[in-house]
């Protein structure tokens, strides 16, 4: 299956984006509308959800769920099986599809490739292609250090530039996720913080401020202490 069942999460990105969703989802639609006026709002939220178990869907469910067909160039000519679960999937009344990557620390950022040498090829073409498309120099390695931005930008570059889909990619970060701390752990407990960090990610890909695709890959900004907030007022 493409889907990943879960338990309620008791910490990290996890735990608070299915706060969001479940609890206060009013709280998520704020953060995104803050940060763009494209997005149209209330957005229903199709994952991850608490009737179904926490469900995160990947590769053709995650298309499902969204009600979403790539008629112009499939998945499967983009990316290999097994490809990004996303934490979060929604869509608008107008037709809109929001894809949602979170974090709750700093450690969380960092990855690289880890597909086989049979996925391998693909993976890099499709890369070379966001690569051009966004600017970024062809010398700058996609594969490792921030892997899983790229590839989540390459699914948005895959929906709304080869396909036509008006999708959005919100990554989503939290601020105050204390119970994530440690020696080894930064917890941004500001947004200044999670900008240096996302600006560090960036001048790694060799991605330019302003891009083809910077209008609808979106950086918002959720305190956990609203969340809880909101949730003890219900």
């Amino acid at each position: 299956m493409a889907r990943h069942q879960q338990a309620r999460a008791e910490r990290g990105s996890r735990r608070w984006l299915q706060d969001l969703v479940n609890d206060c989802p009013e709280l998520l639609d704020e953060a995104i509308r803050s940060e763009t006026s494209k997005i149209s709002t209330p957005i229903e939220w199709v994952s991850p959800l608490a009737d179904a178990d926490f469900k995160e869907y990947r590769d053709a469910e995650f298309l499902e769920k969204l009600g979403v067909s790539l008629d112009c160039v499939p998945l499967n000519k983009f990316w290999p099986r097994r490809g990004p679960r996303w934490d979060a999937l929604g869509r608008t009344d107008g037709g809109q599809t929001i894809l949602i990557e979170a974090k709750a620390h700093v450690k969380e950022m960092a990855s690289s490739c880890q597909a086989g040498e049979k996925s391998r090829p693909l993976i890099g073409k499709s890369l070379e292609s966001v690569k051009s498309y966004v600017g970024a120099p062809a010398s700058a390695d996609w594969m490792e250090n921030f892997y899983q931005y790229g590839n989540r930008l390459a699914h948005l570059y895959l929906l709304r530039h080869l396909n036509g889909i008006p999708a959005f990619l919100v990554n989503l970060y939290f601020l105050n996720a204390v119970e994530m701390t440690s020696s080894s752990t930064i917890v941004p407990k500001t947004v200044a913080e999670w900008e240096d960090e996302i600006a560090n990610q960036e001048r790694c890909h060799g991605i330019p401020p302003k891009h083809a695709l910077s209008r609808y890959a979106i950086h918002a900004f959720v305190d956990t202490r609203d969340i809880a907030a909101r949730g003890q007022s219900r």
